[in-house]
């Protein structure tokens, strides 16, 4: 049978092939954006139940589900790697240990200056505003977007053997402390210091390389360190506090629609400081409640131990306004403003 086509015809059917063609190919109107969130630490760290699941699911709820987040079922990278793996893509997303890109962003280090504010929730509220109003404009971040940063709560004393009361106290003590700041003030008050990653904490106190960590309470039960503990010196305001940046890939940012940008936007920012600092604090209360059970004992930081280690340490925010000034920052005001929103 002959099929005669016109030329009218034809061109119908051309344009209808194409149609289908499209159709074919076209990329569906509810199709889901995927987000690989890298997580080295264990699946009921505070971060993770506090702060990365909450977020993911009001990723996908602020989204109507065209954004969803997976999680990776172990880390992609070791703790120091996580700007390079997501820089290169291996990850789109990643919690980042400040301390491991120190030398890349020092104006975060802002919560290490001593004595500020033992509460994660307030540290970590106030590091965000004091970033959006003051560091942005340094540029730390740049090839990467920072889609939030927190804090742990005010570090304190822990040890397995006595009681720390004084900076003669902690002369030729073995401890823990995690690397950069941390590391430089302990060893400033005499202590042999030893820095790994937190989540290899427990390793070094379990087998006694340590005998004394400088961390936050949460970290008994999150690296299970309370059978090892006995003493605990609770030092006002927090010796320090670690800073921690949600890492998301520039990349992958600048993929997402306005729409999906503004809707993940809405998710982040403070609302992470908030999530994760108050689960920080609820759970540095429920350890310190069990380790008082268990029969650890506590000490307060007198006002004469303070004020020994203040006149060792004072160096950090010496160091840390310089950083701020080479960077183009007004450091006084930015420490102003941020201990101001720590109230």
């Amino acid at each position: 049978m002959k099929i005669n086509l016109t030329t009218g015809s034809l061109a119908i059917a051309v344009a209808v092939g194409a149609i289908v063609a499209g159709t074919m190919h076209a990329t569906p109107a509810n199709a889901e954006t995927k987000i690989l969130f890298n997580r080295f630490v264990p699946p009921k760290h505070p971060f993770n139940v506090g702060m990365f699941i909450p977020w993911a699911k009001d990723v996908e709820k602020a989204t109507n589900g065209r954004v969803k987040v997976e999680f990776t079922a172990a880390t992609l990278a070791p703790p120091p790697k996580q700007w390079n793996m997501v820089s290169k893509g291996i990850a789109d997303a990643a919690m980042l240990a400040n301390i491991f890109e120190r030398n890349r962003l020092k104006l975060q280090s802002i919560t290490q200056i001593p004595f500020g504010a033992s509460s994660a929730e307030k540290r970590s509220v106030a590091l965000w505003r004091t970033q959006k109003k003051y560091f942005d404009k340094a540029g730390e971040y740049k090839g990467m977007k920072a889609l939030g940063l927190w804090t742990v709560s005010g570090a304190n004393f822990y040890h397995t053997k006595k009681a720390l009361t004084s900076v003669s106290d902690l002369k030729k003590e073995k401890m823990w402390a995690i690397a950069g700041i941390p590391n430089k003030m302990m060893t400033e008050l005499g202590s042999v210091v030893v820095s790994v990653p937190g989540v290899d904490m427990f390793n070094v106190v379990s087998k006694g390389v340590v005998d004394g960590t400088v961390t936050s309470a949460y970290t008994l039960v999150a690296f299970k360190l309370m059978p090892y503990v006995k003493h605990i010196t609770q030092i006002p305001g927090g010796f320090n506090a670690n800073a921690f940046t949600f890492l998301f890939s520039e990349k992958k940012w600048n993929g997402l629609s306005q729409q999906d940008k503004d809707a993940i936007a809405s998710v982040s920012g403070e609302r992470i400081a908030i999530n994760a600092g108050r689960m920080v604090d609820t759970l540095d209360a429920k350890a310190n409640e069990l380790a008082k059970k268990n029969g650890i004992k506590f000490t307060t930081a007198s006002p004469a131990f303070i004020a020994e280690m203040k006149a060792k340490v004072g160096f950090v925010e010496a160091n840390w306004l310089e950083a701020a000034k080479e960077r183009g920052i007004d450091g006084p005001a930015a420490l102003a403003y941020f201990q101001s929103q720590l109230k």
